[in-house]
């Protein structure tokens, strides 16, 4: 099954958007941002049709998001290279059947670009930083590269994006 942006979007909506008793504190925001995350990139396969096994960084990316976004910071692109480098050493623990490696160096330029963009200025709704944001993390995905060896005589190398 492939990632499905338009999942990734509503969940963060639904969470960033303020309900009648308002948003709760940052630390569970970053949880549960990290959980939507998970949720996205789960139905994923590698390039040699593996599926997803775990991507055990998730909980980590949780409570460090909660962090950043607890915090106050003075300038907004010191916050978006803070988030790309949880969001990168997440996805780095991205495992899936056959993988033997994950090269997620290539989108960091984007991520850090797209991220840097939405802090760069107040967004006007929970729904569109929602948006931005789903799509900045859907991008830096795609550009992940997984490597593995499907097993065989004789083996099959493959390399791609989680599709």
């Amino acid at each position: 099954m492939p990632l499905l942006l338009p999942t990734l979007q509503a969940e963060l909506i639904s969470i960033y958007e303020k309900g009648p008793m308002g948003n709760p504190t940052p630390p569970i925001v970053g949880i549960k941002t990290a959980k939507a995350y998970m949720t996205f990139v789960q139905p994923g396969i590698n390039a040699g049709a593996g599926s997803t096994i775990a991507m055990p960084g998730f909980t980590a990316f949780g409570t460090s998001l909660g962090d950043i976004l607890s915090s106050a910071s003075p300038d907004g692109s010191i916050t978006a290279q803070k988030i790309s480098k949880e969001v990168d050493a997440c996805l780095q623990t991205y495992i899936s059947l056959f993988q033997t490696s994950i090269v997620t160096a290539s989108g960091m330029i984007g991520l850090i670009s797209d991220l840097t963009d939405l802090y760069a200025k107040p967004i006007p709704s929970a729904s569109l930083y929602a948006t931005k944001m789903s799509t900045a993390l859907s991008n830096f995905t795609a550009s992940a590269v997984v490597i593995g060896i499907i097993p065989g005589a004789p083996p099959i190398p493959f390399s791609g994006p989680i599709g």
